[in-house]
């Protein structure tokens, strides 16, 4: 393997990161304090109009090389460099009772794609929401919490979605994960409206989401989804000082030539648990669902993409050092129905395929996916400055061929305020 590009991209990283982040203190810090507190520029807690308000930035850049086969035996290898993540924002409350959101995408780096560019400004919404605190208002007995929300927000289902990019702990999503995620035509988060409330140590969310796609808020002449989740808390009842619950279910309702979400899966269902204790965690994701017969811009899906798939995450962690040295190993299987049921993340095996005329990864799609990742993070300010770098090995079987199997190496940097 020519490991010339990843080994130079991988020392510019570690040794920038390092040199600089050499002399600075532990996490608690004045430097990792004014980073974390560095978007907040507004605060009149007893003001009857703005009474806080706080920019946001995000930043990820990512290097990585691929190495593998395609189901002819055809080896090969790629490397990529790539603007992960440039994010821009602001959130605030407002009128003593709402919260504001909103978070741009700037960044659309298809630096690696075939036609080769990098676009920047305006994408698309992150988010986009205003929220009322309906139990702060109303004052409802029996209820520790309770919001109301419109606007453009994340469906999440798998565990690995429930923490955001900023504090993701792989390099990368399971690809598992991303299938189950209520993502919108432009890979964004959708509008919808929203319940969210919390008694004791149950945490419910109920939503409706909107298949309609549009740069900005959008409308609901598409599909509907209807969203449920529960959230246990038994953290503090358990010997464990880390132990959660999670299910959460949603239905697809669209026809032809409606926006879908997620890929126009009919519906999906997953369980996931969090244990931890000391310097160690497992999480878990399994879920079970349907492709449904219509692809995320309403046109039909072929025989092969469609039918049942079900899979399951498990995510062991280990601090070698707290809050600096943290182990990430993951384990992936997935399966599916149909031929086509599958798919690998867009990054980076179906890129590949596309740049590479001599091989046929079949679009990294298929019926049968075994991954395991292994990772080592190194936190210079908590989750706010890292560096986050990890390899995987994946096997993609269709129809009993093989179309793919291999190895990703890379490395982020991430920080954000």
């Amino acid at each position: 393997m020519n490991y010339f590009h990843l080994k130079n991209s991988l020392f510019l990283f570690f040794t920038t990161f390092l040199v600089t982040g050499i002399n600075l203190a532990q996490t608690d810090s004045p430097f990792c304090n004014k980073l974390k507190n560095f978007g907040h520029f507004y605060e009149s807690p007893d003001s009857k109009g703005l009474q806080s308000a706080k920019f946001f930035l995000s930043y990820q850049h990512q290097v990585g090389h691929i190495d593998g086969a395609d189901k002819e035996g055809i080896s090969f290898n790629d490397d990529f460099e790539e603007f992960r993540r440039v994010w821009m924002g602001l959130s605030g409350k407002f009128g003593t009772y709402w919260k504001f959101k909103v978070v741009s995408q700037l960044s659309n780096d298809r630096n690696a794609y075939p036609d080769d560019y990098r676009q920047w400004g305006h994408e698309t919404f992150r988010a986009a929401n205003i929220t009322l605190d309906a139990d702060k208002l109303w004052k409802f007995e029996g209820v520790d919490s309770m919001e109301i929300g419109y606007g453009r927000r994340t469906g999440r289902m798998a565990d690995e979605w429930q923490r955001s990019s900023t504090k993701i702990n792989c390099l990368e999503r399971s690809s598992f994960s991303n299938k189950l995620w209520l993502y919108d035509k432009e890979k964004g988060n959708p509008l919808a409206a929203w319940i969210k409330w919390s008694a004791g140590n149950h945490t419910f969310d109920t939503a409706l989401f909107s298949g309609t796609y549009d740069d900005y808020i959008g409308g609901w002449k598409d599909s509907r989804v209807y969203y449920a989740s529960w959230l246990g808390d038994y953290s503090q009842e358990s010997s464990y000082e880390l132990l959660e619950y999670w299910l959460s279910y949603y239905k697809q309702d669209g026809s032809t030539g409606d926006d879908h979400l997620a890929g126009g899966n009919d519906w999906a269902l997953s369980f996931v648990n969090r244990t931890g204790n000391g310097p160690w965690a497992l999480h878990s994701t399994f879920a079970i669902g349907s492709n449904g017969e219509l692809k995320k811009d309403g046109s039909a899906k072929s025989i092969e993409q469609q039918g049942d798939f079900f899979g399951v995450v498990l995510m062991p962690m280990y601090w070698l050092q707290e809050d600096k040295f943290k182990l990430v190993g993951r384990y992936l299987y997935q399966k599916s129905d149909q031929h086509e049921g599958i798919k690998l993340n867009s990054r980076y095996v179906p890129l590949a395929d596309t740049r590479n005329a001599a091989i046929d990864l079949n679009q990294g799609r298929g019926d049968e996916h075994h991954a395991l990742y292994f990772g080592l993070n190194y936190y210079q300010c908590g989750e706010n400055l890292k560096l986050v770098s990890g390899i995987q090995y994946d096997e993609l079987t269709s129809n009993a061929a093989q179309p793919y199997k291999g190895w990703t190496i890379g490395s982020g940097f991430r920080i954000w305020f």
